[in-house]
């Protein structure tokens, strides 16, 4: 095994290292990471992010300070609607639809369900997200 090892560098064929993200500067939590804000370094870090693709647009559940990595466990989607947000809810059934206004319970990306509470009757709504900022009623 040895010699295997020896026989690589000696050929020139080093250890491989994969490409982490980092902080530029501190990214808050709910703070929508821009490209400006992290940058690539030829280190591995286990469970740090890979990709600038992976991380841009998205937000961190606890703070990554200036000159730390990203760590995958700790994005998630950016939300498009905001607690107490009101919002279009969209209700469609057998080509009926039926829309109101509505007030979001909870934060969501899009494709996420989350609660909300019809204006007009006070009732509460399982919803989706869609992406154009409204909810789809679910049954």
């Amino acid at each position: 095994m040895r010699g295997v090892i020896a026989l690589c560098f000696a050929l020139g064929a080093g250890p491989v290292l994969a490409e982490t993200v980092f902080a530029q500067k501190t990214i808050r939590p709910r703070e929508v990471i821009t490209a400006e804000a992290i940058h690539l370094q030829d280190v591995q870090v286990a469970g740090g992010a890979n990709t600038l693709e992976d991380v841009i647009g998205s937000e961190v559940k606890h703070a990554v300070y200036a000159g730390r990595p990203v760590l995958s466990s700790n994005l998630v989607k950016a939300a498009l609607i905001e607690r107490n947000q009101i919002a279009t809810a969209i209700f469609v059934l057998n080509g009926l639809t039926i829309t109101t206004e509505a007030r979001a319970l909870e934060r969501g990306a899009v494709g996420d369900v989350i609660r909300a509470m019809n204006l007009s009757s006070k009732s509460i709504l399982r919803t989706e997200v869609l992406e154009d900022g409204s909810l789809k009623v679910l049954p």
